[in-house]
């Protein structure tokens, strides 16, 4: 039986944080990215646009992965 899977905006923004790419070289987030992964992900569009915005202005610093500490991987790779 087939089941449709869905993200949260949560696992989202997560996946997005795990990317070098949304990374600066010293290891912070360009949130800027992620926010653009996040409103170009394909799962996201059963979310509005509040939903959204709430998501990464209420993202806790805390779940935030540390740099170093996991194996980063590229989830939109650019041209």
């Amino acid at each position: 039986l087939y089941k449709e899977y869905y993200m949260t905006l949560k696992q989202i923004i997560i996946e997005a944080l795990h990317d070098p790419q949304n990374r600066r070289s010293d290891g912070s987030v360009k949130w800027n990215w992620v926010d653009s992964d996040l409103w170009l992900h394909p799962m996201s569009k059963k979310f509005s646009d509040k939903e959204k915005m709430d998501a990464l202005d209420n993202f806790p610093d805390s779940e935030v992965p540390v740099w170093g500490t996991f194996t980063p991987r590229v989830t939109h790779p650019l041209p």
